[in-house]
């Protein structure tokens, strides 16, 4: 499928891109990418994917339920990954038994691994994610963990792994709204209102053409 345009995301498309270079190399790490939705997280990890067409993509997503399954992520990474991963998940193993298998595999072989929507985690996700970043040092690989950092309350627990994951030293990288004039460029093709959609967008327009954020 014909990927969109991706636009005045130039700097942290490029820092994904070495980071992914560093990791192959023997320095793994997780970066933290953040932005509210529909400001196109997703299609940047995409592009940045797509840039290195010999790098293993894995990705798993958060989903809002009220009784999300502990550790909801890894079971889509274990559909692909299969072996020891899928036995481990499958199982219902707790997060120490789960983490050292998954660190093992980004090990083995240089991966994109990808958790989406990290504002949705059961707890669970949140441990072995606080956890994966200080080890992710040992592996060669990249972890990008996507979250909607303006859907935040007060008291939410994500903030306390937000806080955790910065002291660590992990990589936080933030997408700004996009101007008018990439609005303009993106919605040249829809035959729509580029003034109204940008007002009822907020700039959000990424969501035109993206499937996820």
């Amino acid at each position: 499928m014909r990927r969109a345009p991706l636009l005045e995301r130039e700097d942290p498309r490029a820092r994904l891109r070495a980071g992914l270079v560093e990791a192959a190399s023997g320095e793994g790490r997780l970066v933290l990418l953040t932005g509210e939705a529909g400001v196109g997280k997703s299609a940047l990890v995409e592009h940045a994917a797509a840039d290195d067409a010999g790098v293993r993509v894995w990705a798993g997503w958060c989903e809002r339920l009220f009784t999300p399954r502990p550790l909801g992520p890894l079971a889509d990474l274990a559909a692909e990954a299969a072996g020891p991963l899928a036995e481990v998940v499958g199982r219902g193993a707790p997060v120490h038994e789960v983490l050292p298998v998954l660190l093992d595999e980004l090990r083995a072989r240089p991966t994109l691994l990808v958790i989406e929507d990290l504002q949705w985690a059961d707890e669970a996700t949140l441990d072995l994610v606080v956890l994966q970043a200080r080890r992710m040092a040992s592996t060669r690989s990249l972890a990008v963990v996507t979250c909607r950092d303006d859907e935040l309350s007060a008291d939410h627990p994500l903030r306390l792994v937000l806080g955790g994951l910065a002291a660590a030293g992990v990589e936080r990288l933030r997408l700004s709204p996009l101007s008018i004039d990439a609005v303009r460029e993106l919605a040249a093709a829809h035959q729509v209102d580029t003034e109204a959609l940008f007002r009822r967008t907020g700039s959000r327009c990424s969501t035109v053409t993206a499937r996820r954020s």
